[in-house]
């Protein structure tokens, strides 16, 4: 009876890793260029225990959904999204990583450089982008050119991965490659003045989270159930 506990233990334990990858999701519901967190749980070594109960070795894996979000139009020219695959690159000057994200809401700090909405610097293909000051219009092409009224000033940095499922997510909508390698987009495909939504369904991650949270009930009431049969066998024993 004790090890039946242990697969309600184990049920419960994968209930909450469920309701705080749906927490996350609704959280960022948001947040431009997000991607929803996935969770899969796979069920290894089957087999039936000592008490002829099922167990069996559980494996998470969480992946970030790579599907697309709606472009939003906002008419803003520092603001920038990709259709189809590909990644922004960004670096934080603070530890240096770079990072890789679909948020394309830039803007130019005091001198003129453009970085993302954290502060990190959007990186062109010859490195950091700087707009002269008053030049106008800036106009970003389909393929990523940037110019300052009738100069180029440099071309968005776009990458893509062979497995993005292989990234890590940094925070929010930014992820680290690890060991996956970038491979620079020659021609990517970008829109000036939208920015990629997020691409999580709230009423999908609402549905999720009571599914879950009915699933967590129920392997509480079988804990609940045994422990009042472990009480009233320990009390009976008692009695001889």
């Amino acid at each position: 009876m004790l090890l039946r506990l242990q697969n309600s233990f184990a049920s419960m334990t994968e209930g909450v890793r469920q309701q705080e990858r749906i927490a996350n999701n609704l959280a960022n519901a948001n947040t431009v260029g997000f991607k929803r967190e996935r969770l899969f749980v796979e069920a290894l070594n089957e087999r039936l225990d000592a008490e002829q109960a099922p167990r069996s070795d559980r494996a998470i894996t969480r992946w970030a959904d790579a599907g697309q979000g709606a472009l939003e139009k906002t008419d803003n020219p520092l603001d920038v999204a990709i259709h189809g695959d590909g990644f922004f690159v960004v670096t934080d000057e603070a530890t240096g990583r770079t990072g890789y994200t679909r948020a394309g809401r830039f803007t130019l700090d005091a001198d003129g450089v453009l970085r993302d909405a954290a502060g990190r610097l959007v990186e062109g293909e010859g490195g950091p982008i700087e707009i002269p000051p008053d030049q106008s219009p800036i106009v970003i092409s389909t393929d990523g050119e940037v110019r300052a009224g009738d100069e180029v000033v440099g071309r968005l940095r776009v990458v893509t991965f062979a497995d993005p499922m292989a990234l890590t997510r940094a925070e929010g909508a930014v992820f680290l490659a690890d060991e996956a390698r970038p491979v620079d987009v020659p021609t990517p495909d970008l829109r000036q003045g939208f920015v990629e939504s997020s691409n999580v369904d709230v009423i999908r991650e609402m549905t999720d989270m009571i599914t879950h949270f009915r699933l967590f009930e129920s392997q509480q009431k079988v804990i609940q159930t045994l422990d009042q049969v472990l009480g009233q066998v320990s009390r009976d024993l008692g009695r001889f």
